[in-house]
C-alpha cells in the first residue's frame, strides 16, 4: 500500500531539545539560589516533572505551591524552547518535501499544545502539518501503542498508510506493536538504546538529511 503520511515526533526527532528536559528541575533550582549535584541529579531523572517538584518541594521546603512551580517551569521552558532549542539537520527539508509531495503530517508530541504551536511558528513550520497532537489533547501517552492508531485516525489514513518517525526506544516499541513501519532518528538521548532501536526499527538514521520519502 502507498504511503499517504507521516506521523513525526517533535523533541529529539525534528528539534534539538532532549537537553532541556535533562536539566529543567536544575534551572528552576538555580533560579532559587539552589545547586545541585549528581546524586540528586540521578535521584530526578526517572521521576515524572511533577514527582520532580514534589519531591524538591519537600527536600528544600520550598514555599511555593505545586501550582507555582509549575507555572516557573513552564516559563523556563519556554524560554530555552524559544531560544536555545533549534531545528536538526534535515527537519525542515524533510518537512518540505511532504508538503510538496501531497503526504499528510501529524505531529504527535508528548508536549504542550501552547508551546509546541509556538515552537512552530517560530521555525515557520505549522503550516505545513495537518495534524497536531499534543499531552494536552489526549489521555494517552507513548507508552501506549493506541496513541498512534489515534495520529493515523486524525489525517483519515489506515496503519499500512503512515510511517511513524521518532527518537525513544519506548516510543518505536509502542508504533511497532501498533502494526506501523517506524524510522529512528538518533539522537545524544538516545545513544545508549541505539543499537536496540535499530534493531526493532524498519529504518534509522543519522538525522533526517539522509531520509527519502516512500
Amino acid at each position: 500500500m502507498m504511503i499517504k503520511g507521516y506521523i513525526v515526533d517533535m523533541d529529539g526527532t525534528i528539534l534539538d531539545s532532549m537537553f532541556i528536559w535533562d536539566n529543567i528541575v536544575a534551572m528552576l533550582l538555580q533560579k532559587k539560589g539552589i545547586t545541585i549535584d549528581n546524586k540528586l541529579k540521578n535521584t530526578l531523572a526517572p521521576l515524572s516533572i511533577d514527582d520532580a517538584l514534589k519531591y524538591i518541594k519537600e527536600k528544600y521546603q520550598l514555599s511555593d505551591t505545586i501550582f507555582e512551580l509549575q507555572n516557573k517551569l513552564s516559563k523556563i521552558l519556554e524560554y530555552e524552547y524559544l531560544n536555545k532549542a533549534m531545528l536538526k539537520p534535515g527537519a525542515k527539508d524533510f518537512i518540505k518535501n511532504c508538503a510538496a509531495a501531497k503526504k499528510k503530517l501529524c505531529l504527535l508530541t508528548a508536549n504542550g499544545r501552547d508551546l509546541t504551536i509556538k515552537i512552530l511558528e517560530k521555525n515557520n513550520l505549522l503550516h505545513y502539518f495537518d495534524t497536531i497532537i499534543t499531552c494536552d489533547d489526549t489521555k494517552l501517552t507513548k507508552q501506549d501503542s493506541t496513541i498512534y492508531q489515534f495520529a493515523a485516525q486524525s489525517l483519515d489514513l489506515s496503519v499500512n498508510e503512515c510511517i511513524v518517525i521518532e527518537d525513544a526506544l519506548h516510543a518505536i516499541y509502542s508504533a511497532k506493536k501498533a502494526g506501523f513501519i517506524v524510522w529512528a532518528v538518533a539522537d545524544n538521548s538516545n545513544i545508549h538504546d541505539w543499537h536496540k532501536i535499530k534493531e526493532i526499527s524498519n529504518a534509522s538514521f543519522k538525522n533526517m538529511k539522509s531520509i527519502t520519502l516512500s
